[in-house]
C-alpha cells in the first residue's frame, strides 16, 4: 500500500471478503488513498475500469480468495485490450491448501492468462529479509508495468494465512520512505533515417486513406486530423470511437461503403492506420478488399493486421508521425477526393429527412437522444446495435466511449459509474 501511495496511486475499489480482509484494511487505514467498496466483483471491476478510463492511471482492484476472483475476468479482458491499466490483488489460500478439499480454493495463479500483461505470485512468508524485498520487488514491478505502453491490467496473487483481522486497538504503521522504483521513458519517433525513406514513398502515392482506431479524446490530434481533412492531403475515415470526427473528415459511410459497385472508384493506394479497433464492418471489408500497402503507426511496434494486408509499422507516436506527414504528403488526387467527398454530403442531406420520416423506432430513438445531448460532454454507449446506430448517425462532439476491447454485452453501465466516479 506504501509502494502504490508512493507511486502516485490513489484510487482503489474493494469487494471484501474474509481472506482479503488484511489488505481491505491496510488501503481503507492508508491516509492518501480513496477507497470505494462494491460488493459484486464483476461490477467492481469494471467500475474500476472505467475510473482508470479517465485516469489514464492504475486503479487497484481488491477481492477475496476462489470464485471471487474469477467474476474479474470480463473487465480484466476488457482492460487488456483496451489498454487500460489495472492492478488486480486477489487474495488465496496458502500453497499448501489448494486443491485440498478446503473452501474457496481454485487455481488462482496465472488464473487470468493471456489477458493481464503478467501474472505475480506474493511471498506467503516474510520471515527473511529477501521475502520482503522480493514484495518490494514485485510491487514496483507490477505498477510500472501496468503503466508502460501498451498498458494494462497486471496481476499480484497473494496468499494470506490467519489471522486476518488487527487485535483490537491495534495500529497500521505505514513506512514514510518504501523502497520505489521510477521508469525513464521518451516519445517514440522514426529516425531521420526511416523518415526519409519514407518521404521518398510518399511521392507515389496520390489516393490515401487515414483511418484512426478507437482512442481517448486527444485535442492536439483532433486539431490536426481536422486541417489534413480540410486541406484534402488525406481522406479521413473516421468511426465515432476514433473520438477524431473532425471539419472535412468522413463519417457516414456505413451507409454507403456496402455498395461493391462504389469499391473501385474509391479504392485508395495507401492506407494508414492507428489507434486500435474501428466499429464499421463495411469499412473493414472494403479495405480487406485493397491489395495495396497499409501503414499502421504503433509506438511499441505491435501493431494487429486488422485488415489482412499489413506492409509496414512505424514505431512513433500518432501525433509526432503525423505532424511530419503533413509536412511531405502530395496533393490528393481531385477526382478521388470528391467522390469521398461527395458521399458525404448526400447521406448528409438526407439522412436527417429520412430519420425524421421513418416510422419511430430504435434508429430515430437513439437519434433523438443524440439531439438532445449537450455538444461537449462523454458518451458511455453500450455495445452491439447501440454502438452501430451512433456510428451509422455521423459525427459526434462528444468523447464517445464503449467497451470495444472485447465488444462484450456486459459491464457497459458500470463502467459508465466509474467513469462518473472521476471525471466531471
Amino acid at each position: 500500500m506504501a509502494i502504490c501511495a508512493a507511486q502516485g496511486i490513489r484510487q482503489v475499489v474493494l469487494s471484501p471478503g474474509s481472506r482479503c480482509a488484511p489488505l481491505t484494511l491496510a488501503f481503507a487505514r492508508h491516509p492518501e488513498m480513496e477507497v470505494r467498496t462494491i460488493a459484486d466483483e464483476r461490477s467492481a471491476a469494471f467500475i474500476a475500469l472505467g475510473m482508470a478510463q479517465q485516469l489514464k492511471e492504475p486503479v487497484v482492484l481488491v477481492c477475496t480468495s476462489g470464485s471471487a476472483a474469477l467474476n474479474y475476468f470480463p473487465a480484466i479482458a476488457e482492460a487488456f485490450f483496451q489498454q487500460i491499466p489495472l492492478l488486480v490483488l486477489t487474495a488465496d489460500r496458502p500453497p499448501e491448501w489448494v486443491d485440498q478439499w478446503d473452501g474457496q480454493t481454485i487455481f488462482q495463479e496465472e488464473v487470468y492468462g493471456k489477458h493481464v500483461k503478467k501474472s505475480f505470485r506474493f511471498p506467503d512468508t516474510f520471515a527473511h529479509p529477501d521475502q520482503v524485498r522480493h514484495a518490494h520487488r514485485i510491487s514496483n514491478e507490477a505498477i510500472l508495468l501496468s503503466r508502460q505502453f501498451p498498458a494494462g491490467p497486471v496481476h499480484l496473487n497473494i496468499p494470506l494465512r490467519e489471522p486476518f483481522y488487527p487485535e483490537e486497538g491495534e495500529t497500521f504503521q505505514f513506512p514514510k520512505h518504501p523502497p520505489i522504483v521510477t521508469l525513464e521513458s521518451s516519445e517514440a519517433r522514426l529516425s531521420d533515417g526511416a523518415l526519409e525513406k519514407l518521404k521518398s514513398e510518399l511521392s507515389s502515392f496520390r489516393r490515401i486513406l487515414l483511418v484512426p482506431g478507437q482512442q481517448a479524446s486527444n485535442p492536439a490530434l483532433l486539431s490536426l486530423i481536422e486541417r489534413m481533412a480540410q486541406n484534402q492531403q488525406v481522406i479521413v475515415v473516421a468511426d465515432s470511437l476514433s473520438n477524431l470526427q473532425g471539419k472535412g473528415t468522413i463519417t457516414l459511410h456505413d451507409h454507403w461503403l456496402g455498395r461493391e459497385e462504389l469499391h473501385a472508384a474509391l479504392a485508395p493506394d495507401l492506407v494508414i492506420s492507428f489507434g486500435k479497433s474501428i466499429i464499421s464492418k463495411a469499412l473493414k471489408l472494403f479495405l480487406r478488399k485493397q491489395d495495396i500497402p497499409h501503414w499502421h503507426i504503433q509506438p511499441d511496434g505491435q501493431a494487429k493486421d486488422t485488415y489482412a494486408g499489413l506492409t509496414r509499422i512505424l514505431g512513433s507516436e500518432p501525433l509526432a508521425f503525423l505532424t511530419w506527414l503533413t509536412a511531405h504528403l502530395p496533393p490528393l488526387e481531385s477526382d478521388f477526393a470528391q467522390r469521398w467527398q461527395l458521399l458525404e454530403e448526400q447521406v448528409a442531406t438526407i439522412l436527417p429527412k429520412v430519420l425524421k420520416e421513418v416510422q419511430f423506432g430504435e434508429y430515430p430513438a437513439v437519434n433523438q437522444v443524440l439531439d438532445a445531448l449537450p455538444e461537449i460532454g462523454q458518451l458511455h454507449v453500450a455495445n452491439s446495435m447501440a454502438i452501430r446506430y451512433v456510428n451509422f448517425l455521423g459525427r459526434r462532439t462528444q468523447e464517445i466511449c464503449c467497451n470495444r476491447g472485447t465488444s462484450g454485452i456486459d459491464g457497459s453501465n458500470s463502467t459508465a459509474v466509474g467513469a462518473s466516479l472521476i471525471s466531471q
